[in-house]
């Protein structure tokens, strides 16, 4: 009985299982998150999603890239490397309203980074500056560049406001979502705890 058929087919299944491994991807809200994004070059892992009520109303659905996975907010922030923080909009909101809101949650969250981060956070209330919306279904992305330890802004692949300088704010922009005082189905689905 020649058995070569029956190699190749189960060659074919192992091939386009683990194909589909590889571009797996996670749904929130109708928002697809995939497993890896490419940001400066170096290929990051989605360490989790989640809904965020960053306005008292879930108002994005959210993902965290980093170069390996974390499951604490200690691990997430002080990973090296590139990251990115990716998020879509759920409904319509005031780019005032979403800076404030960012702003609020970085007092509650990232006090000793607050304190470092005086110029930079003045910087984060202009980054939407020309724009009176976000819309829902606009992508943003806040970006980490270790190599210019700086922080880039972009809404649907357009880059928004001076690019921020200093390695200590990208962490403090993590904890908008993952610090202390964020609702715990927010963080942990960023961290990828599964409950």
């Amino acid at each position: 009985m020649n058995r070569r058929p029956i190699r190749a087919i189960a060659l074919a299944i192992g091939l386009s299982a683990l194909t589909s491994l590889t571009f797996a991807e996670v749904d929130v809200e109708g928002y697809k998150f995939q497993d890896t994004e490419t940001v400066h070059g170096q290929n990051l892992l989605l360490n989790g999603a989640a809904t965020s009520s960053i306005l008292s109303t879930r108002s994005t659905a959210v993902g965290f890239y980093l170069p390996k996975k974390q499951t604490t907010m200690e691990a997430a922030v002080a990973e090296k490397g590139v990251k990115r923080i990716q998020f879509y909009m759920l409904r319509d909101v005031s780019a005032r309203d979403l800076s404030n809101a960012m702003l609020d949650r970085i007092r509650q969250n990232a006090q000793e980074e607050f304190a470092k981060n005086i110029m930079q956070t003045s910087q984060l209330g202009m980054v939407f500056g020309t724009r009176s919306k976000l819309l829902k279904g606009e992508l943003v992305t806040i970006d980490y560049n270790p190599a210019k330890q700086s922080t880039e802004f972009a809404v649907n692949g357009q880059k928004m406001g001076d690019t921020i300088e200093g390695e200590s704010f990208f962490p403090m922009m993590m904890k908008v979502w993952i610090g202390p005082k964020v609702r715990g189905s927010t963080r942990d689905g960023l961290l990828g705890i599964a409950k």
